[in-house]
């Protein structure tokens, strides 16, 4: 592989420096003479020479990293160990004035590598990072109001990721129409009445992506491609998605597995979480969801390595079919974190192009990146997304489907009168039996004491009484709903 004057990203990736031991002044570094020979001297020495060579090195994430022309990049693990092994054989005085040499093992290379870790740990160093897109041509700053402004490469910007696009596009309208994008977006969403509505939505979240500001927004989301019909181009959106940004920035994890710390660990640094293995045979745990989503603090491990803390920034997409349930069903908290896009259109055979998404982000790299900023500055600007009334729609819907406490209490009573009440634990078998029967997996439905906890929140004029030290559920009458019943809402 070698760097093309037509591709600035690998000009400069391959123009970086990569670091060797001969390339420090004075010749050959191995063997160099240190004061005590401690795992604590080496990991200082290491780094001194690191910094020479990159002028800065921080530890974030879990990981070493040093700026390569247009991005932060992480510095290879065997790399950082032939950095290491220089210092085998380094001669150094014993404490009694014995002369001594370093005979370095894998756990003293392991030590000096912990070490320092925690002289060049900037754990918010991305945290802090100003918001922006890192593209070919710069970095693309937005103003409050959303207006962006392109800036050249700096390490102050903090990028860990540089997009393939240029900005500003310079594409004339006919070119524009006649584009693969415009082809896919009108194509997906031909005749919805909030088509428009769609396409600006999705403009928005792949600002969102290519920013990093999903867990910014006021109300961080994530993202539901949701089809029920074959061939109706939500796949394809979502690798539209995937183009817009380098593999480095992208990862694909289910939300079913986001409890899991050994896959959690992949988010670190990503800008996108894109994955289609959303499916209905796996309930979701809720509270790992909402974590990864809102951006907060979390740890993750790979095999056999120690935890690594850091901040989540990837904004989840998803397609689906059928959407899933959520372990102990679907609170507020949840509902509040979900977008729907929905896909109500079979694209007709005649109107299929091959890999479209894909294409897309290979051939029109530029007018993807357009289409990302002019979402973004939206985003920026508002710092929530305009969802479209189809996507309010989806997600109730999806909640009764997904949540078996709410959509029971629609089969029910719910008076507020303080002369109806009834036995916790016989609601909570009604429940049961009545979930059971419509066909809700067992695993899926709360335990007693979360069931009490997710119909008092649901409907506030139920209450908890403990008469004679029984839990009973007050404002509440099991039985189909009466007709005069106005407790409901």
């Amino acid at each position: 592989m070698s760097a093309s004057a037509s591709d600035p990203i690998a000009d400069a990736i391959f123009g970086a420096l990569e670091w060797s031991p001969d390339d420090k002044d004075g010749g050959d570094t191995c063997r160099e003479r240190l004061e005590i020979g401690s795992d604590v001297e080496i990991a200082r020495r290491v780094s001194e020479d690191l910094c020479n060579s990159f002028d800065r090195i921080v530890h974030a994430d879990g990981q070493f990293w040093r700026y390569e022309g247009t991005c932060w990049r992480p510095i290879p693990e065997p790399e950082l160990r032939r950095v290491v092994h220089c210092y085998d054989g380094a001669e150094y005085t014993t404490p009694t004035g014995k002369p001594s040499a370093v005979a370095l093992s894998k756990a003293r290379i392991n030590s000096s590598l912990n070490e320092m870790a925690a002289m060049l740990a900037a754990p918010n160093f991305f945290v802090d990072a100003p918001a922006g897109i890192n593209c070919a041509s710069g970095f693309i700053e937005f103003e409050r109001d959303g207006t962006p402004t392109i800036k050249p490469h700096s390490p102050e910007q903090r990028a860990r990721h540089t997009l393939p696009g240029r900005y500003p596009a310079k594409i004339a309208p006919d070119q524009r129409a006649a584009s693969l994008m415009t082809k896919l977006l009108q194509g997906c969403f031909k005749g919805d009445e909030d088509a428009e509505a769609k396409i600006n939505f999705l403009g928005e979240i792949a600002g969102a992506a290519a920013t990093g500001w999903s867990t910014r927004l006021t109300k961080p989301k994530a993202i539901i491609l949701k089809g029920e019909t074959a061939e109706n181009g939500k796949s394809q959106i979502l690798d539209l998605l995937r183009g817009l940004l380098p593999d480095t920035a992208i990862c694909s994890i289910p939300p079913q597995k986001l409890a899991d710390e050994r896959f959690l660990v992949t988010l670190a640094g990503k800008l996108l979480n894109a994955s289609d293995e959303l499916t209905s045979a796996t309930a979701i745990g809720s509270d790992s969801f909402k974590s990864a989503i809102t951006g907060e603090p979390m740890s993750g491990r790979d095999v056999y390595r120690s935890a690594v803390g850091f901040r989540p920034f990837a904004l989840h997409v998803y397609a689906t079919n059928d959407l899933p349930t959520f372990r102990g069903g679907m609170d507020r908290g949840v509902m509040r974190r979900l977008a729907a896009l929905t896909f109500q259109r079979t694209i007709p055979t005649n109107e299929r192009i091959e890999h479209i998404g894909q294409r897309i982000g290979q051939d029109e790299p530029d007018l993807l990146l357009d289409f990302a900023v002019q979402g973004a500055s939206r985003l920026i600007a508002r710092k929530s997304y305009a969802e479209p009334t189809s996507s309010n729609q989806a997600i109730r819907e999806w909640a009764l489907g997904a949540d078996a406490v709410q959509a029971w209490l629609h089969t029910v009573n719910v008076t507020g009168n303080a002369h109806d009440k009834c036995k916790t634990r016989e609601a909570y078998q009604y429940f049961r039996n009545w979930a059971l029967e419509e066909g809700y997996q067992s695993t899926a439905l709360p335990a007693v004491t979360q069931f009490t906890q997710r119909v008092v929140a649901q409907r506030p004029q139920i209450t908890i009484i403990r008469p004679q030290r029984v839990s009973h559920l007050r404002g509440l009458r099991l039985g189909p709903p009466s007709i005069d019943d106005s407790g409901e809402g």
